[in-house]
């Protein structure tokens, strides 16, 4: 019996400035493993194990019969086994990953081999926004866009480098965090952000953590969305007490990411000591930027 397996990494989305823009793959993996079967069959393994639905409504499974319906060609009943990596509802691109891994499966599956422009747009219809399933499926860091004729998505080479990531605790949906977000924001707050994710860019383009330190800023949704993490600004200060060089709330949180050019373990350790203080559980990785990939 052929089993076809795919891995897809964690992702962060925003790095401070680059809200709904910027994206950076990160190596925490998770695996899907499938073979053709009888009937549809869903085994899941580590994160969500509790969650995660086993049946049509999977997004794995939902990406795989999106990609199907692309290529007009039947979808045979799979046997899936997700082994999940990642924390569902904190920040790191669970659900992203599930779209990308869904897609790259169903290509095994199918046969096929399918642009991966369409696999970008296929991504996007399913998730809504670009700035996590871009770098799943292209690693790296990634800049997106969506116009008329859909979503754009450019690589951007950054040296080796890592990352320290800590968790709390708590549940962070992507919808609640965009319900604290303004309809309006101020002419000077956008000015602020369009120059600072320019100069971010750079910054992790060149490994330059000190611009990094001071561009690294944003005003349009981390100023809403830190209410959501308790003692944000407790943690955010133990990081940068223990060498890093900035630190953002990935995605819609409510886990951050601390950027420095080493003493990562102690980053995280203080960050998660940091949330120990004000009574909220937290666990930390340090996680090397993925390369990107040029197929």
């Amino acid at each position: 019996m052929q089993t076809w397996s795919v891995q897809v990494p964690a992702t962060t989305a925003n790095l401070g400035p680059g809200f709904d823009v910027l994206g950076m793959a990160l190596g925490l993996w998770n695996e899907i493993h499938v073979h053709r079967s009888d009937t549809l069959h869903i085994h899941v393994e580590g994160e969500g194990t509790n969650l995660i639905p086993r049946d049509e409504t999977n997004l794995v499974y939902r990406a795989m019969v999106r990609l199907a319906e692309w290529v007009a060609r039947p979808l045979p009943p799979v046997h899936l086994r997700l082994v999940n990596r990642i924390p569902l509802q904190g920040g790191l691109g669970s659900s992203s990953a599930a779209i990308v891994g869904g897609l790259l499966a169903a290509q095994e599956v199918l046969g096929v081999e399918v642009p991966r422009e369409v696999l970008l747009q296929l991504a996007v219809e399913l998730e809504g926004h670009p700035d996590n399933v871009a770098p799943a499926l292209y690693r790296g860091l990634v800049a997106t866009a969506v116009d008329e004729q859909g979503a754009l998505a450019v690589p951007i080479p950054v040296p080796d480098m890592r990352v320290a990531v800590v968790l709390p605790r708590v549940r962070v949906s992507t919808e609640e965090a965009r319900r604290l977000l303004p309809s309006r924001v101020r002419h000077v707050d956008a000015v602020f952000n369009v120059a600072r994710a320019v100069l971010v860019v750079q910054a992790l383009s060149r490994g330059d953590y000190s611009l990094l330190a001071r561009v690294m800023a944003d005003r349009l949704h981390e100023p809403y969305r830190r209410v959501l993490i308790p003692g944000y600004k407790a943690v955010r200060r133990a990081a940068l007490d223990a060498g890093a060089a900035a630190v953002a709330i990935s995605g819609s949180g409510p886990a951050l990411v601390a950027f420095a050019p080493d003493r990562h373990g102690e980053i995280a350790q203080a960050m998660v000591k940091a949330f120990d203080r004000v009574g909220v559980p937290a666990r930390g990785w340090i996680l090397p930027v993925v390369p990107g990939n040029e197929k």
